[in-house]
């Protein structure tokens, strides 16, 4: 894979093969889903959102966040992307109802898919 023209990375860059290809599977299996994000920026100021404070989504460029089905998802957006950086997007994701359980990666992206719908206001 050209590192330079990558339009899907795995986090990190440098992960072993079954750990990309398995961040690559579960990024194809809802890259098909038609998931509408929200803006974390709606949480008020000292809210919470999946037993999180805002704080801890801000801290780690989450920019939308979504459930769907029996899955929370969180949607990154880096400020700093493109070669030598990872692509503009990411996405993590957990069991829903349940706040200790632990997110998964699964890698950056250059495109959003089609069918996922961000607010209309972006």
């Amino acid at each position: 894979m050209n590192s330079a023209a990558n339009d899907w990375e795995a986090a990190p860059w440098d992960a072993c093969d079954e750990v990309a290809d398995r961040q690559l599977e579960g990024y194809r299996e809802r890259s098909v889903k038609p998931i509408q994000w929200q803006a974390i920026r709606s949480i008020v100021p000292n809210g919470k959102l999946f037993g999180l404070e805002k704080q801890w989504f801000v801290s780690r460029d989450v920019e939308y966040f979504a459930e769907h089905g029996d899955e929370q998802l969180l949607l990154i957006q880096l400020a700093w992307h493109g070669f030598p950086d990872p692509p503009e997007w990411g996405l993590v994701s957990r069991a829903a109802g349940n706040e200790n359980a632990r997110w998964s990666e699964w890698g950056y992206f250059a495109h959003l898919p089609a069918c996922w719908s961000l607010p209309q206001d972006q």
